[in-house]
């Protein structure tokens, strides 16, 4: 394999930053989840009594496991894609196909970011009642699995055009 150039090694960066960033916020977020729900328990059989915030947790935390989580699979190339007609087609056009619906999942999540945006204006007034945080907390979890899953989607344009199969573009990553 060839030495990337330099705008496949400016993507391979942003793809090594997102997989840590989509890693990091799984463990965080399960940690977080586990200790909370492991203190609830301990709590209520020790006092007969709950604390209560450990009720939020979930709501707050689990957008950002599962949109982590979306991200990390678009990075290893782990989603689900209609690949049969790709697969079909030679290279060169095969090449484009997946090029073009690269493309698309940027525009579409960069769209979905700025109606993102617009929403956690909306939802800034609600306010979960034991801890006091607002719904802007899972939204914002929404809104950075949209641009993590954007940035994927630019970052694999030169996979695909350096892959020997387009449609596998993203397995070449983890050659790295």
């Amino acid at each position: 394999m060839t030495q990337p150039g330099g705008g496949a090694r400016a993507a391979l960066m942003i793809d090594r930053l997102l997989t840590a960033m989509s890693t990091l916020a799984i463990l965080l977020t399960l940690g977080g989840l586990f200790l909370s729900m492991m203190a609830e328990v301990v709590i209520r059989y020790a006092t007969r009594s709950s604390l209560g915030w450990p009720n939020e947790m979930p709501a707050l935390l689990f957008p950002w496991l599962t949109m982590a989580g979306a991200v990390l699979a678009a990075q290893y190339g782990r989603h689900i894609a209609v690949q049969l007609l790709a697969q079909s087609l030679p290279a060169g056009a095969a090449r484009l196909l997946m090029a073009a619906g690269a493309v698309l999942a940027a525009c579409t999540f960069g769209f979905l970011t700025w109606h993102g945006m617009k929403v956690m204006k909306i939802t800034g007034g609600e306010v979960y009642p034991v801890t006091g945080l607002t719904a802007n907390i899972p939204y914002a979890a929404l809104i950075a699995g949209f641009v993590g899953l954007a940035l994927t989607a630019l970052t694999t344009l030169p996979l695909i055009f350096r892959a020997e199969d387009p449609v596998f573009a993203r397995n070449i990553a983890e050659e790295h």
